[in-house]
């Protein structure tokens, strides 16, 4: 790994990190603010005038009452999952794949540093900038919820909520780096890269629309991610480990497809 082009890569990449933290804190600010324990059953039994698949299907649950659970059903639902997505397949695609497409990748490859090297350090990168978004929003939760509304967040739950979330993304960012690694060309890169994520959103907000479309949770990765579950349930080491196997063979799947690709440089 190269500390070198992992300072480049910072540098070159940490407005884009930066503009999704400011929203995603614009979401997170704007819900605690909005949460009021005293009105919570009201706004539940008004829920319930919507149609229930149509709720299920956009992630938000129809029985949570306390802090932590609201903002697992209406925050992490699907926002934290949909933006995130755009900032995972943006940078996935423009780590390699967009370098190689307008010729700047043929200066890393110049340098003494190998194939292997390079596309670790964007990979390392990859990771470690979701990995400081997701700490970032945490720590704006945990500290603005004390603020706003002190002792109502459940802090054990919270961070496990946001460490499943961040694998989920990691998740996703490593398909948008895979394909990156993969194709030569961006708008292949893009097509497979943002595609697959997408497809597996479509899917499992389908599979919530009906019990019998549910078994379509089993073909995408958000199949096993339930948010409210999740902050009810500290048993959630297996899905974990489950999303850490998934990255790591992307990682390593990365690595492999692109020393042996031939570049058009």
């Amino acid at each position: 790994m190269s500390l070198t082009l992992l300072k480049l890569t910072w540098k070159q990449n940490w407005k884009l990190l930066l503009i999704f933290f400011a929203v995603l804190t614009l979401y997170m600010t704007v819900m605690i603010v909005m949460f009021n324990p005293d009105d919570m059953e009201d706004i539940m039994a008004m829920i319930d005038l919507f149609p229930k698949d149509l709720m299920n299907a956009m992630g938000f649950s129809q029985a949570v009452t306390d802090l932590t659970g609201y903002l697992a059903s209406w925050l992490y639902g699907l926002l934290m999952l949909g933006f995130p997505m755009v900032y995972c397949i943006i940078l996935g695609n423009k780590l390699v794949a967009k370098m190689v497409d307008n010729g700047s990748f043929s200066y890393l490859l110049s340098t003494p540093k190998s194939r292997t090297s390079i596309v670790m350090t964007q990979g390392f990168y990859a990771l470690a900038s979701i990995t400081v978004l997701f700490a970032a929003v945490w720590a704006v939760g945990y500290l603005f919820s004390e603020a706003m509304l002190p002792g109502l967040l459940d802090i054990q739950a919270f961070t496990r909520l946001n460490v499943t979330t961040l694998l989920v993304n990691m998740t996703v960012i490593m398909i948008a780096f895979f394909a990156s690694c993969l194709f030569n060309e961006t708008k292949y890169s893009m097509g497979f890269g943002a595609g697959l994520p997408i497809a597996f959103l479509l899917v499992n907000m389908i599979a919530g629309t009906s019990p019998d479309a549910e078994f379509l949770k089993n073909f995408s990765i958000y199949g096993w991610y339930d948010p409210v579950e999740i902050v009810r349930d500290s048993q959630v080491l297996g899905i974990d480990l489950i999303y850490i196997g998934i990255i790591l063979a992307l990682y390593a799947g990365s690595i492999l497809v692109f020393r042996k690709k031939q570049l058009p440089l």
